[in-house]
């Protein structure tokens, strides 16, 4: 799955627990993970042909895994949408 939010450019997310993540996409559609400092490779996040995920790799939390996974597939901008008119009410 290749996020429109990419365009092949290397992308930060910060996740739930603080961790900065930059995710580098590859030519098969998925995405190698860095944590930048201190230069930390934590495996890759691959896509099959129904948008489903997996982790190839030991160092992030199930939450961690979640959050680069909502950013890539555009959900976390749906979730904060939904969060924004939920305090408006």
């Amino acid at each position: 799955m290749r996020s429109k939010l990419f365009n092949g450019k290397v992308v930060s997310v910060k996740t739930g627990s603080g961790r900065w993540v930059q995710l580098v996409p590859d030519s098969t559609g998925g995405y190698w993970l860095y944590e930048p400092l201190p230069e930390l490779a934590l495996g890759r996040l691959l896509f099959d042909q129904e948008d489903h995920w997996i982790y190839d790799g030991d160092l992030l939390s199930i939450s961690e895994q979640e959050d680069v996974a909502a950013v890539i597939t555009g959900c976390q901008r749906e979730m904060n949408e939904l969060l924004e008119s939920i305090k408006r009410v």
